[in-house]
């Protein structure tokens, strides 16, 4: 029951056109995408367009760009239409046809005629003009007048949003959750409150307190009724007891409780966790239920379980958004929608990623490439390390850190980097690889990278990033490089260190007495080859590799303009830029 297979939204808060299908198959859809990319604004124009609210308010400002002379319009399209809905004196007759296999929606609604390929949708439209009066309607392309669709009518949809003010998610009044859970179980219509449990219980308890009275009031209310008797009120009969509205359920006063705290008082993970218990049990028959931010307030393993949950919920559907890597390695790609907005020209768009091949392990094991736009997929550890320097000496010389640009850095795992980067390229997002060089199988596949898009800031042929970087620095850094290795690596022992650089050259060869002075060739060589001596490097480890980049930066002024290195440390600030 009451599926949305295509969402259309022109003008509304940060969004100006918009347009985006879901797989009809999909009950749990994660909208993924950078800050401000207008993922709430999505949910919160499904919450708009499917409201049980018949007061719905609207402001100049949920006009996108604040300009009121172009009307707000969202359209949801939906399938599994309850039952009510489709009789002929209510929307029967304004149906239209989707197509189940293409995802088309066709006004000939004789094609549902063949019920295995189609079936019945309908199309509700939000519009909001200049007055700020919502108007909500069933719409079709027959040529058909749109038709009125009531609060009542919307309330059917079992359309709920979790949002930071749940605390009326907690009481029994009529139009929360709650209460239509209620309903739901007591097979009653939502409209019946004449049978209500609720209000039958309030009279049971109401009845219970006439009974015993308020013994410590009873004095005073004796004096009262003497008081009056001489006045010439005769009010015998008088006692203390509630007045009954003051336990109606339309008011918040009737809610859940832990032990005797109201669940209003709780913490914010409990109450949105309370919140969700609710909410999938209405709509795992069929409904729809909206989370922006699943994992506000839970710790990781929570959230895990959260998601795990909702994944295996029936018949509804449930739209959630996220920045949490716990939560996207927990989701099948199937469920996830990426949400771009362009800042050239505000374009907001959507993008299935489930045709993409392997970018499941891909999620996986670097989920942070997919809350950027721009994304530097390091070979490893030392580059990641690098990395964290770049991005502060970005803020040193004055320019914005990568966060600001959307940019991201991520660690490609190693002889992975090559096709971790095509898989996010294929996502339609902007990698760039910063790399070795001393790989020939991977140097093969380098122009193909290339020409698909992606660019690289590698290392001279056969060149790792430390040989790279004892070429390239001057001298007076290298030697804060053997500083540190012999401090962190060797213990302070002196002889430790010249032993690992001596076994890099012929048998015999002997260190001269000032040799750390001496900046020669064949000296740089054998440093690159000490520091990454397997299982005895200096820099494989995102705090050495930072180390690494941090002497990088202090020095960077220092290095030859047409040295590599710079080269490709102004070419990635550049990138980072544009």
């Amino acid at each position: 029951m009451s599926k949305i297979v295509k969402l259309e939204i022109q003008n509304f808060r940060c969004i100006e056109n918009f347009s985006l299908n879901f797989p009809h198959d999909q009950n749990l859809i994660c909208l993924i995408g950078r800050g401000d990319s207008g993922k709430t604004t999505i949910l919160e124009a499904i919450s708009a367009v499917l409201s049980s609210t018949w007061n719905l308010s609207f402001h100049d400002t949920d006009f996108y760009n604040v300009n009121y002379d172009n009307p707000i319009q969202i359209t949801a399209h939906i399938v599994d239409i309850p039952v009510k809905l489709l009789s002929d004196h209510k929307f029967g007759l304004n149906i239209r046809a989707f197509n189940k296999q293409s995802l088309e929606i066709s006004d000939d609604i004789l094609a549902l005629e063949d019920s295995a390929q189609w079936g019945p949708l309908l199309s509700v439209r939000l519009s909001v003009d200049k007055h700020l009066e919502p108007n909500f309607h069933i719409i079709n392309e027959r040529g058909q007048d749109d038709k009125p669709i009531s609060a009542a009518e919307r309330a059917l949809l079992n359309c709920y949003m979790v949002s930071d003010n749940i605390d009326r998610h907690f009481s029994w009044n009529k139009g929360n959750p709650l209460y239509s859970l209620l309903k739901s179980a007591a097979q009653q219509p939502e409209d019946a409150e004449e049978n209500s449990i609720v209000l039958e219980s309030l009279r049971s308890a109401k009845i219970k307190i006439d009974e015993h009275g308020f013994e410590k009031l009873v004095e005073v209310t004796d004096m009262v009724k003497v008081q009056a008797a001489g006045l010439g009120l005769n009010i015998e009969k008088t006692s203390t007891t509630l007045d009954f509205k003051e336990l109606s359920i339309r008011d918040n006063r009737i809610s859940l409780h832990d032990d005797k705290i109201p669940f209003r008082l709780k913490g914010k993970g409990s109450k949105r966790l309370a919140s969700l218990a609710i909410q999938s049990i209405l709509v795992k028959d069929g409904g729809i239920m909206l989370v922006d931010e699943i994992e506000q307030g839970l710790e990781p393993d929570r959230a895990k379980q959260l998601i795990r949950e909702l994944s295996d919920n029936g018949k509804g559907q449930i739209f959630i958004t996220t920045h949490s890597r716990e939560v996207i390695t927990e989701l099948s790609v199937d469920s996830l929608m990426l949400i771009l907005k362009d800042k050239s020209n505000s374009r907001t768009e959507g993008r299935d990623l489930s045709h993409i091949e392997s970018l499941q392990r891909v999620v996986r094991a670097c989920p942070e490439a997919f809350f950027a736009k721009k994304i530097i997929v390091c070979e490893g550890s030392t580059e990641v390390g690098i990395m964290r320097s770049l991005d502060k000496y970005r803020k040193q010389i004055g320019k914005q850190q990568m966060s600001f640009e959307d940019c991201a850095y991520i660690d490609g795992g190693g002889s992975s980097f090559v096709e971790r980067a095509e898989i996010i390229k294929k996502a339609n997002l902007n990698p760039v690889i910063f790399c070795d060089s001393d790989d020939p199988t991977v140097n093969q596949k380098k122009e193909g990278l290339k020409a698909f898009g992606i660019d690289l800031f590698d290392c001279d042929v056969d060149k790792c990033i430390e040989a790279q970087v004892f070429q390239d620095l001057p001298w007076v850094a290298i030697k804060k490089l053997m500083q540190y290795a012999l401090v962190i690596h060797k213990n302070n022992d002196q002889n430790a260190l010249e032993a690992s650089i001596k076994t890099q050259f012929p048998q015999g060869f002997q260190l001269a007495e000032n040799w750390i002075d001496e900046d020669t060739p064949q000296l740089r060589t054998a440093l690159a080859k000490a520091s990454v001596k397997k299982e005895k490097d200096w820099f494989k480890r995102i705090d050495h590799g930072e180390l690494l980049g941090s002497t990088i930066f202090e020095h960077f002024d220092q290095i030859n303009e047409h040295a590599l290195l710079r080269k490709n440390f102004e070419g990635l600030i550049n990138w980072i830029d544009n």
